[in-house]
């Protein structure tokens, strides 16, 4: 009877530590609003874009808007990579600084995809928003400030991800559900950010959607570009870190292992011009004249690799569904073709969210599909 009694004492102090922690948290402003995580450092480094010549500054903001639900979308946004000085400095490929600022957002965002809160058939219609703008080059990936022969690059994504994550945490009050998802470079953002998000909040139901970024690979990329970025990985998944014979197939394997009862997926086009203009760039990167000359064999090692990995990731991992549509599209999530997509086998991409969303464990309504007339 004792032991029982301590028992329900235990409870009963627990519950109530609960309630104080939920109570004590903050709460998202009810209009979008524009965050500066000044003070915040990560291994000795501040948040901030990539500081490249010619850019007007190195700052790094966010933006965060409450919704009438007790769900959130993290939302990571794209625009392209550099890891070597040809398309660091001498011909850059990615968004030197953060473009973004706060006129941009609107209550209703009309035309953009996920964030449209005109739309009854949204998903996300009245969820909370955090929106990660990207300005380092290293898809959210990186923690290091890289000389380029004599120019200084900083990498630091990662950094700006843990500041955000760290406003989350603090003005959150335990969200019922949270889609993680990216477009393009913000595609590997969320799908690394997603184990630390769960780390933070292990009772709220999880999801993780990357859109165009499938992690085709190749020359000299991930044998030593990557290195400039001092990646960060979640050690209880990868103790042993990034290394050069890692795919996202294998990135995507062993997140879904660690996580069995959340729902990951990934979309892409058939035949994604962005993703193979990055795969060739990998293959070119010494030579930027050829970085448009992309040829019919490139083209066909993208688009095979990229099916081998979503099929090897599907049969892995039960928790994980794609989603290939005919074309050369590049991303989904902030277009109005979020809504009219159905290349896949007639299912509208929004209702394949959706099911992803409400019915993720019956392999019926929300299971892998791939177009059949793929080519553009």
């Amino acid at each position: 009877m004792k032991r029982f009694k301590f028992l329900k004492i235990g409870i009963f102090i627990l519950s109530s530590l609960l309630i104080v922690s939920i109570a004590l948290a903050g709460s998202l402003p009810d209009e979008w609003t524009e965050i500066n995580p000044a003070g915040f450092e990560y291994n000795g480094l501040t948040p901030a874009c990539s500081c490249a010549p010619g850019t007007p500054d190195d700052e790094f903001t966010f933006f965060v808007k409450g919704g009438k639900k007790k769900n959130l979308v993290i939302f990571f946004q794209g625009g392209g990579g550099c890891w070597d000085y040809m398309n660091c400095v001498a011909a850059p490929t990615y968004n030197q600084y953060q473009f973004e600022e706060l006129w941009m957002f609107s209550d209703d965002m009309e035309g953009q995809g996920i964030f449209d809160q005109t739309r009854k058939d949204n998903p996300f219609k009245d969820w909370g928003f955090v929106y990660i703008p990207y300005c380092t080059g290293d898809l959210f990936w990186g923690a290091n400030d890289a000389n380029y022969y004599g120019t200084e690059i900083k990498h630091r994504g990662f950094v700006n991800f843990q500041a955000v994550l760290k406003y989350i945490e603090d003005h959150t009050n335990f969200p019922g559900k949270i889609f993680v998802t990216g477009a393009s470079a913000g595609s590997y953002g969320a799908t690394m950010a997603f184990p630390y998000i769960k780390q933070s909040f292990p009772w709220s139901n999880a999801y993780l959607l990357g859109d165009a970024g499938n992690g085709v690979m190749g020359g000299t990329f991930p044998t030593e570009g990557i290195d400039n970025w001092n990646v960060q990985m979640p050690d209880w998944i990868f103790p042993d870190g990034f290394n050069p014979t890692m795919t996202m197939e294998e990135i995507y394997t062993k997140i879904a292992a660690e996580y069995p009862c959340n729902q990951l997926a990934q979309y892409t086009t058939a035949f994604d011009g962005i993703q193979i203009f990055f795969y060739n760039v990998m293959l070119n990167i010494d030579n930027p004249y050829e970085w448009e000359n992309i040829t019919a064999p490139v083209i066909g090692a993208w688009h095979y690799t990229m099916k081998d990995f979503a099929y090897n990731t599907a049969a892995a991992s039960p928790n994980y569904r794609y989603y290939i549509a005919a074309g050369t599209d590049h991303t989904i999530l902030r277009s109005p073709k979020f809504y009219t997509e159905d290349s896949a086998e007639g299912v509208s991409f929004v209702e394949w969210v959706d099911r992803m969303i409400k019915t993720p464990r019956n392999p019926r309504k929300w299971k892998s599909l791939e177009c059949e007339d793929c080519l553009p």
